[in-house]
């Protein structure tokens, strides 16, 4: 006796024409290859709002545009378990991370700021697992521009970096030693700088005077001098999408 499976599959090789095409709301569909979906469709393509999940039990909630993934969605994985993981939650453009969005990473890192095709790029916050955090600018998924590292033990660096490191001129708060390093910086490595004490008083040897924990005071200050490019139009309409991203992301990082 053979049984029938009353769940609706949907061939990925289904030609659009005028009598074969899905459009509209349906009711979940299951794929021969494993994975399903549910949502909305138009000329047999996901279409405006839809939940799919793949054989891998990666699961897309969101705005699809042409059956790619288009608008805000949220990546989530389903764990043997039955729970659920985030992974990343922003927008998307031609079915890929663009635009603002938040990620978080299986080593315990999170990411919130812009992307661009897949990748970190524009200003954003990235909190590593070890307790340091990067506040800048991003190009091609690495930090470059403009941006302060927030480390674990204190310290801080603000100034210029290039392809993930320290690169071009640059200061460094050294917390425990009371010292701040100003120089010129080349991946990761200081190759000139001028080293001065603060918060000291004159003595004949050094004495550790740490600097006060990290902590942003006046943060208008803070956000001003870092990004001064951006902030310096950030009371008058933007002139270009990028500067309008930039600036949304200063304000609300003032906020």
């Amino acid at each position: 006796m053979v049984v029938m499976d009353k769940r609706c599959y949907c061939s990925r090789g289904l030609k659009n024409n005028s009598q074969g095409e899905s459009n509209g709301w349906r009711k979940t569909f299951y794929y021969p290859g494993g994975g399903n979906y549910r949502g909305f469709w138009l000329k047999s393509q996901h279409h405006r709002f839809g939940v799919k999940e793949t054989k891998d039990n990666l699961i897309y909630d969101g705005q699809w545009q042409r059956g790619k993934r288009h608008g805000w969605g949220m990546m989530r994985r389903r764990l043997p378990n039955g729970n659920m993981v985030r992974i990343y939650s922003g927008q998307w453009l031609d079915d890929m991370k663009s635009g603002e969005g938040k990620q978080f990473y299986d080593d315990g890192d999170i990411y919130y700021g812009y992307w661009l095709n897949n990748r970190r790029h524009g200003l954003g916050i990235h909190w590593y697992n070890n307790g340091n955090i990067y506040v800048g600018e991003w190009q091609v998924d690495v930090a470059h521009g403009l941006g302060v590292m927030f480390y674990a033990n204190g310290n801080r660096y603000e100034g210029c970096f290039a392809r993930g490191f320290k690169n071009g001129e640059g200061t460094f708060y050294h917390m425990h030693r009371g010292q701040i390093q100003k120089g010129m910086w080349q991946d990761d490595v200081c190759k000139a700088s001028l080293v001065q004490d603060e918060f000291r008083s004159t003595a004949q040897k050094a004495t550790p005077y740490p600097i006060p924990p990290v902590r942003i005071d006046f943060a208008n200050e803070f956000i001003k001098k870092i990004f001064g490019k951006y902030y310096e139009n950030s009371r008058r309409p933007a002139i270009s999408s990028e500067e309008s991203k930039c600036l949304k992301f200063i304000r609300k990082i003032n906020k």
